[in-house]
């Protein structure tokens, strides 16, 4: 039977990755209803667009939890994920932040409840392993929410909803 540090981590990694494929659900919604310029369309030029949110979070992503749990070398470019002349396809940004996610998912479920205690130096930060679970996940939730909210700002009434309080969920929806 296993110890209870093993149901909690197992119970922390499935929520964490919950979390993060739900926000992966929930972008990829919006993202079908929007063509390749409402995708990089900026509200102001020093916003940020949609496109540029979804390559953030996949860099932070990639940086905290592909990258940083393992203790690998990282070589984010960060400004670049807000640069306005990066255009990528609406397919290129799905698959990117698909195969980030499920990168950050193989690291998570690797991991015992010895490992969440350990430190690592992450984006110069000194954090434990849970601290960088915890930062990452609620870091592409909440972009996650800006997408959901520029996407609606263009669309107006015309947004199609993906979530009713009806809706058949094991598991509670972001």
């Amino acid at each position: 039977m296993p110890s209870a540090a093993d149901q909690i981590t197992r119970e922390y990694i499935l929520e964490s990755l919950h979390l993060l494929e739900q926000s992966v659900h929930k972008i990829k919604h919006c993202l079908q209803q929007l063509d390749l310029n409402q995708v990089w369309w900026r509200p102001e030029p020093e916003l940020n667009s949609i496109g540029n949110l979804i390559l953030h979070i996949c860099g932070n992503l990639n940086q905290w939890a592909v990258n940083g749990i393992p203790d690998q070398k990282d070589e984010r470019q960060r400004e670049l994920e807000f640069s306005a002349d990066v255009r990528l396809s609406v397919d290129e940004l799905t698959e990117l932040m698909t195969q980030t996610v499920a990168e950050a998912g193989s690291v998570l479920h690797s991991l015992s409840p010895e490992a969440l205690l350990e430190t690592r130096q992450i984006q110069g930060f000194t954090v434990t392993v849970l601290g960088a679970i915890s930062h990452t996940a609620p870091h592409f939730v909440g972009h996650t929410h800006q997408i959901i909210y520029l996407t609606r700002l263009q669309l107006g009434k015309a947004y199609q909803f993906d979530w009713s309080p009806n809706s058949q969920q094991k598991r509670v929806p972001i």
